[in-house]
């Protein structure tokens, strides 16, 4: 469902610098769930994602969690090439891509949001056969990770305020003139009580030693209902805030000059 807020279409890129998305389902401890509907689940997900990994799952307070209800497991379910998966815990479903040598280009929303669908569907399917409660949602998320390479977005810290005019010293005097490096954290409220956009900023450094600034968009709200209809109907506005906050955040020359904006 489009709202007012929602109107404007959003830009497309050529060669957007997303390097990971995530469309995420969290929801309160799945009651029954045991160790072995892991193996289980992913024979549901084996003609789609081939290959699995597991993880601990960490707390946002940074600790593993360790019940006997809920093992403090994540797995991960993907495809050949690595680019797509899907998590889930017994709190959380999420779906992923992200950017491989060979897989790098962007598969856009219009690709990730009916595998996201057919993904959930199944999911949901299981818990009906294993007797398992539905969900019962607590929020959803969607996250784009972006990252500006020294060398081809910027030169030195300095360069990245054409890139986010927030950063422009032009309003600063005195020993604040001299940007030497950036790291930041912005939250912002979304119209008609959706939920909230948070943009974060931090340097990382790529595997080949390459200086990066990585900037993370993320969307968080709650859906009206824990159907798949209502989940995938915020979403759409997650998808929407977020494409939307990175057109208004970054400037409108980079947005040209290195990442090919389409304007409509």
């Amino acid at each position: 469902m489009q709202t007012d807020w929602m109107s404007e279409p959003l830009p497309e890129y050529e060669r957007p610098p997303v390097v990971e998305t995530a469309l995420a389902v969290e929801f309160a401890q799945l009651q029954g769930w045991n160790v072995v509907h892991y193996g289980i689940l992913w024979e549901r997900f084996r003609s789609r994602y081939p290959n699995f990994e597991v993880h601990p799952h960490v707390s946002p307070t940074g600790l593993a969690e360790y019940t006997l209800q809920a093992p403090p497991l994540r797995c991960f379910f993907l495809d050949a090439e690595g680019s797509q998966l899907v998590q889930v815990r017994p709190g959380a479903f999420v779906k992923n891509w992200r950017a491989r040598p060979s897989h790098h280009s962007y598969p856009r929303y219009a690709t990730i949001r009916p595998s996201f669908e057919q993904d959930f569907e199944i999911f949901e399917r299981f818990l009906q056969e294993f007797k398992i409660p539905a969900i019962e949602t607590w929020k959803c998320e969607v996250t784009y990770i972006n990252h500006f390479v020294q060398g081809r977005e910027w030169s030195d810290p300095v360069s990245l305020c054409e890139i986010m005019p927030i950063l422009s010293p032009e309003s600063i005097s005195g020993l604040l003139t001299d940007l030497a490096h950036a790291r930041f954290l912005f939250g912002y409220q979304l119209p008609e009580g959706a939920g909230t956009l948070q943009i974060e900023m931090v340097p990382v450094i790529s595997p080949e030693g390459k200086q990066i600034m990585q900037l993370e968009i993320t969307a968080v709200g709650r859906p009206k209902g824990n159907d798949l209809e209502s989940i995938l109907d915020w979403l759409d506005k997650g998808h929407y805030a977020v494409v939307k906050g990175f057109s208004d955040f970054t400037s409108k020359e980079a947005q040209e000059k290195y990442w090919g904006r389409k304007w409509h």
